[in-house]
């Protein structure tokens, strides 16, 4: 073996070595340094030091916008003029366009300066696969080395190819490291707003907690609440997170226009697009079983000119824990307005605890009515002054709230100083009736006791009567939009109304529904033949004498 072969032999060795090990640094960053810029930067570095170049810089395409960006640079110039001319998404677009490393002395398109003092640029297409067929596959960016009046030579060309061929592996590697990343952060997110869902805030702090929340996740300016007005016909303002609201309110149209068209689309929009203090926004409608509640939505993405599909995601997922959230304390708010005042306390909360039961929809139910009304309230309206008459309706009317909601009964109304009461609803009661029943003599007891101390007073004797019917009745929130009450349609109901202006002070008179179901618990007194205004035929009523047991 002569001299010139054993000397290409070392060559080809050391060639070996340096590609090894090259090989073998660049798996190490790939294991060491996970979050793909970390990893992009130690690459760029470790080229920049094995090659001894002046500017080594890496460029990969935003797999969303299509653009060129800077990922990383490595230079020993403090960006002189001729580096800043280089720098461009320009010269970045005509690397990734290459199909294999190519070197450039005296380009037209390089600096006048660089082609003056003797530049050499290597340029490198980082192209997924391309090994399989060359400029095939998937082209990812791009890689740019320059040297000063030290031109490369044949084996760095080699070393950068054989770089090239780990580099694309990495960037796939960063892609996906992102993308899980985005998953866990993504459900970190949806814990995060469900925990704020879970803590009970008042409506409005906990919108405000969830708009702060939001705010730091996608990294916006701006983060709004609109929801419906209970007209259901307007968007309003209810949460947004701008310290300064004087200096977002001449914008708030454009937010308004973005809400609606985002309802008219029903699906989330993005405009990433200068326009003045609004240079982008995303809005995303609140649905929930096909009812729009509002909008949610982001404006400005900070350090960005856009908000990226991840953004966009993420927005969703907020979105789909959130509509739940506000859905749920408006139907809260829905129940306590509607049923605060007309079941007792303990039955409220065992309400809210059950939120996928539609207490106030409308629904076919077998139910008892109780209806009591004061007998003698015409002459007592003219005999008493109207101070003491108030007084005395406000304390009967409130004794028999008591009694009613102590027997786990719904206050229907009052209706002047008649008291119309439910049992079986909103929560079904196998013994509604009976209950009932049971209701009325203790109302009866505690009006007396009321009545005592009337008379006491110099004031006229007022008892009450009752009826009570039982039957099928539609039973739910009915009423307009400034008003609504929970309360019930159906024969039964007029029945009961009918047999309550028949009863006289102190009776309980029963339908023979109700009678039916309580025969055996009850001792009774027979009415036969009562005629009441819209109800057909004459009916048997039963005035109840006696609760057995």
């Amino acid at each position: 073996m002569s001299q010139d072969d054993i000397q290409t032999l070392k060559t080809q060795l050391t060639a070996a070595q340096n590609a090894l090990a090259l090989i073998h640094k660049i798996d190490t960053i790939r294991d060491q340094q996970l979050e793909p810029m970390a990893m992009l930067t130690a690459i760029v570095n470790l080229l920049a030091d094995e090659l001894q170049t002046d500017v080594c810089l890496l460029t990969l395409r935003n797999r969303e916008t299509g653009e060129m960006e800077l990922k990383a640079l490595r230079s020993k110039h403090a960006f002189p003029y001729e580096l800043g001319e280089l720098v461009t998404r320009e010269l970045a677009e005509r690397i990734i366009n290459l199909d294999q490393v190519t070197v450039w002395k005296q380009a037209a398109f390089l600096p006048e300066t660089w082609r003056e003092n003797g530049w050499e640029v290597t340029a490198v297409p980082i192209i997924m696969d391309n090994r399989q067929q060359s400029g095939k596959g998937e082209r990812l960016g791009g890689l740019l080395l320059a040297r000063n009046n030290n031109p490369f030579t044949a084996a760095d060309l080699d070393l950068i190819a054989i770089a090239e061929d780990h580099i694309d592996s990495a960037v796939i590697q960063g892609y996906n490291y992102a993308e899980r990343e985005q998953r866990r952060k993504d459900i970190e997110t949806i814990y995060r707003i469900d925990h704020i869902r879970d803590r009970g805030l008042p409506f409005d702090e906990m919108l405000n907690a969830v708009l702060q929340e939001l705010e730091g996740i996608i990294e916006a300016e701006i983060g709004f609440i609109m929801l419906f007005d209970q007209t259901g016909n307007h968007l309003e303002m209810r949460a947004a997170t701008h310290q300064d609201l004087f200096e977002m309110s001449p914008h708030y149209q454009v937010l308004y226009d973005t809400a609606n068209a985002c309802l008219q689309k029903g699906e989330l929009i993005c405009e990433n697009k200068a326009n003045g203090r609004l240079q982008s926004f995303m809005c995303l409608p609140l649905i929930l079983n096909d009812r729009i509640i509002g909008v949610l939505g982001v404006a400005n993405r900070k350090g960005q000119s856009h908000f990226s599909q991840n953004d966009q995601r993420l927005l969703s997922a907020i979105g789909s824990q959130i509509d739940t959230a506000i859905f749920e304390s408006l139907e809260q708010r829905r129940l306590r307005r509607v049923l605060g005042r007309s079941v007792d306390p303990r039955i409220m909360e065992k309400i809210m605890s059950q939120p996928n039961i539609e207490f106030l929809e409308g629904q076919r139910r077998v139910l008892t009515v109780l209806y009591a009304d004061v007998r003698g309230s015409t002459s007592l309206a003219e005999n008493t002054p109207p101070e003491k008459l108030v007084d005395f309706i406000n304390r009967y009317l409130g004794g028999m709230s008591q009694v009613i909601l102590s027997h786990e009964g719904t206050l229907d109304k009052f209706v002047g100083d008649e008291v119309m009461a439910l049992f079986g609803a909103p929560f079904p009661q196998e013994d509604h009736a009976l209950r009932a029943i049971r209701a009325a003599f203790a109302m009866q007891k505690a009006h007396q006791t009321l009545l005592d101390d009337w008379i006491a007073q110099g004031g006229q004797p007022a008892p009450i009567g009752i009826g009570i019917a039982s039957g099928e009745l539609i039973v739910g929130e009915m009423g307009s939009q400034l008003r609504t009450d929970y309360t019930v349609i159906g024969r039964a109901a007029n029945l009961g109304a009918r047999i309550c202006s028949s009863a006289q002070g102190g009776q309980i008179l029963i339908s023979p529904e109700t009678y039916a179901m309580v025969k055996d618990a009850v001792e009774v007194q027979p009415i036969y033949g009562l005629e009441f205004k819209g109800i057909s035929g004459p009916v048997t009523v039963y005035q109840v004498i006696k609760v057995n047991g």
